[in-house]
């Protein structure tokens, strides 16, 4: 069960945008399993950005300077 579980995630986070669950009437588990991984995708590039690394590393000078 873990390999089905791992690679429903997986199928998630590779899914095309509009892409149906493959997993759905079949087993809840792995449908939700999916639709993380489905739900996870558009965020993965966004947070590993270059540029989102140094937004963070900004945010977090100015709470410093707020705090102090």
């Amino acid at each position: 069960m873990r390999i089905e579980a791992t690679r429903a995630l997986y199928k998630g986070l590779l899914a095309d945008l509009g892409e149906r669950n493959p997993y759905a009437g079949r087993s809840v588990a792995l449908a939700r399993l999916w639709l993380r991984g489905y739900l996870r995708m558009p965020r993965v590039p966004i947070e590993t950005w270059r540029a989102m690394a140094v937004y963070l590393d900004g945010t977090k000078g100015v709470a410093s300077l707020l705090m102090s």
